[in-house]
């Protein structure tokens, strides 16, 4: 291993055992860490040059990997160190160098308690048949989310069951408990998303997890593997509930009333994710919008209505489960773990969230 290697496993080292989430890599800077959702920098840390970064990015791909990279393509990895867990890494080029983006991955699967969730999380994954979905933006605990539901499947569930992954890269590794999980990466276990969910498919699953729904082939491929019978969760990259239902209904293109009631029959639930950070700024906890099935909303979805009505329909249907963003945040500042102005800068209406405070308004969800 050369010495550019054995440095950059001291530093992710170092982060791991710090409980950083993530590490930037810059030709001619030193590396930057991101702790509870800010980024800090070490002094006394040297800096890495272009020749010690290709040596780094060198020493995570494979040759497949190397190829496409050097065609032009930035290569999402993984990597592991012995005795301190495994990381996902992605390598690009800057200005005509290469940069690394490092995420600490979990070395333990985290459940929904842990991580604070509404129960709904939790209860959507016991559903024999149907559509999941997941959204957040980037960094905002959407792989946790997903991990912890399938994690709910594999400790909770009353049956034995066979859970099928298609995850690129396969970002938490996952021991068998009450379910048997077949995790496949894409690029080395099958050769894309669509081939990996048909394939599973065929392996007699009864949970599909897909964390990447990135194309039109990869939704119509999720709602096929829906359609089939089995319970899909899959993840999609949104900042909200609003906006992922516009980019899946945006997919089905000159098919769009076809796809929309494909997928108003299919749907269970859906919770989107966002960090916030904790009132001693120490931590960050996940304000969710959480909907669930109901004829409002399987008929809003199918007759294509703007999707930004069913903002009203999580905050009517608070009984049934469901919760605006603003709700959790107003859960929170009732537990004192976030501040008003935390809660105010990340509300989607703040008016309404003020009234909330104003009129003692309560959501007892346990959460805290």
């Amino acid at each position: 291993m050369s010495d550019s290697m054995d440095r950059f496993g001291i530093i992710l080292r170092f982060a791991a055992e710090r409980h950083l989430t993530d590490v930037h890599f810059k030709a001619g800077q030193r590396p930057l860490y991101r702790r509870a959702g800010r980024l800090i920098s070490r002094r006394e840390e040297a800096t890495f040059d272009d020749v010690a970064l290709t040596e780094i990015a060198g020493g995570l791909f494979n040759a497949e990997q190397a190829q496409a990279f050097n065609e032009g393509e930035e290569v999402t990895t993984s990597y592991g160190l012995v005795g301190t867990g495994r990381f996902r890494v992605h390598v690009f080029r800057q200005r005509g160098t290469i940069s690394l983006a490092a995420r600490v991955l979990p070395s333990r699967v985290v459940s929904i308690r842990e991580l604070h969730l509404p129960q709904a999380t939790g209860s959507l994954v016991n559903a024999e048949s149907g559509l999941v979905l997941v959204c957040s933006g980037g960094g905002q605990g959407r792989t946790s989310t997903l991990a912890a539901m399938i994690d709910a499947v594999n400790t909770a569930s009353q049956l034995t069951r066979h859970v099928a992954t298609v995850e690129s890269p396969i970002e938490v590794l996952f021991e068998d408990k009450l379910a048997w999980i077949s995790q496949r990466e894409v690029g080395i276990d099958c050769n894309s998303y669509v081939a990996g969910i048909k394939g599973a498919l065929k392996q007699d699953p009864d949970v599909l997890m897909v964390d990447d729904v990135g194309d039109r082939d990869v939704w119509d491929a999720v709602l096929g593997a829906a359609e089939s019978g089995c319970l899909v969760v899959a993840c999609v990259r949104a900042m909200d509930l609003s906006q992922m239902f516009r980019y899946l209904i945006g997919l089905g293109g000159e098919q769009e009333a076809g796809w929309r009631s494909r997928l108003a029959g299919l749907f269970l639930g859906a919770i989107s994710t966002k960090l916030v950070h904790s009132a001693d700024g120490k931590a960050r906890y996940p304000a969710c919008e959480v909907l669930m099935a109901n004829d409002v909303v399987y008929t809003l979805v199918r007759d294509g209505h703007d999707p930004a009505t069913l903002y009203d329909v999580m905050h009517q249907h608070q009984p049934q489960g469901m919760q605006t963003i603003d709700q959790s945040l107003h859960d929170m500042l009732n537990a004192k773990v976030i501040t008003g102005e935390i809660a105010l800068a990340h509300a989607m209406r703040p008016a309404e969230l003020q009234n909330m405070r104003s009129t003692g308004a309560r959501y007892e969800s346990g959460l805290f």
